[in-house]
């Protein structure tokens, strides 16, 4: 149902007064659109132009949310906006925050409080679905002092094939890790890392091939990105990625991650080369790819559609690091 028939259907509620029955006309059409803007979304991870994705999904998230208002308990749109502001935050602005880090800013205040509340935004939806399924962020916790106990519970409350949980919990667990990421200063948001690695887990089991990779980058992110004192284990790491770009040649952004994560702060120039050599190539076929031209076949690289926003972060970031690279080493 499109948005002109779903305004009829209201107006036309309003001029009759029925309003019993037109809360049941209102659900449908939200929960029509829902499903449709559900199947739709995917259309995003097609975009090539991160401005365009920077400046037109907010507008497609507050409709969502107003949808939601009309029908609170729809889990197509609450894990749509789980999605929606957990992509904002990484795609736009951990990419705006890496900049102004490698710049030597540190992290830009501003930058930090929109991250904070987008990836919070995307949490607190993540919070209302796992309620809808009888599981409270206090569940979470006592589970996760048991082993394996996060991982019980969500069979127990989700069961164990459900494609919409499966991608619902994933990027709760990722606005939950960007939050720690973001905030690595707050020892009560680091103790968090065990509730998130345990939400991939369950996650990573079911569905190992999600979203390109997903895992393998978090795993590989998990081990390099903490200091051996808080259990990290940068060497593991260093595999996890390695083995994530065989894997997933054509997801750039498992490059980006293993040269952020683990060839800056190893100051490893030589595997930052050889990085950079690949990535630059990859980065003239893009912006090639992205002007029109008579005739033009998509080269293999890009010939899946879903990842061209995952290449598109991926060129930007290398940028980012490519123009810092003096300063690096």
């Amino acid at each position: 149902m499109n948005n002109y028939n779903f305004s009829l259907v209201f107006i036309f509620c309003l001029i009759i007064n029925l309003t019993s029955s037109c809360g049941v006309f209102q659900v449908v059409a939200v929960d029509t659109t829902a499903s449709l803007l559900s199947k739709a979304s995917k259309e995003i991870e097609t975009e090539t132009n991160l401005e365009m994705f920077k400046n037109g999904l907010p507008a497609n998230l507050k409709q969502m949310e107003g949808l939601l208002y009309l029908s609170p308990n729809n889990e197509q749109l609450l894990v749509s906006l789980i999605k929606g502001y957990a992509a904002y935050s990484f795609v736009v602005l951990e990419t705006e925050m890496m900049n102004a880090q490698l710049k030597g800013d540190d992290d830009d205040p501003e930058i930090k409080e929109q991250l904070i509340s987008n990836y919070t935004k995307a949490f607190r939806y993540g919070l209302r679905l796992l309620k809808n399924n009888g599981v409270s962020y206090t569940d979470l916790i006592k589970a996760s002092n048991k082993t394996s106990g996060i991982v019980s519970l969500l069979d127990k409350k989700l069961g164990t094939g459900n494609d919409l949980y499966f991608e619902g919990v994933l990027f709760i667990a990722q606005s939950l890790g960007g939050l720690v990421l973001s905030q690595k200063d707050r020892m009560d948001m680091v103790s968090q890392l065990p509730i998130v690695k345990s939400m991939f887990d369950w996650v990573c089991v079911k569905k190992p091939d999600i979203n390109f990779g997903a895992c393998d980058m978090f795993y590989g992110i998990y081990e390099a990105g903490r200091p051996r004192m808080l259990g990290g284990d940068p060497e593991k790491g260093k595999k996890i990625f390695l083995s994530f770009i065989k894997n997933n040649p054509n997801n750039w952004l498992g490059r980006t991650s293993y040269i952020r994560f683990y060839l800056l702060p190893m100051l490893d120039e030589d595997g930052y080369n050889d990085q950079k050599f690949y990535l630059e190539k990859m980065s003239e076929l893009f912006r090639k790819s992205k002007s029109w031209k008579v005739n033009r076949n998509w080269p293999s690289e890009m010939k899946n559609e879903g990842l061209r926003l995952y290449q598109s972060v991926a060129i930007r970031r290398f940028q980012i690091i490519k123009n810092n690279e003096e300063e690096i080493f």
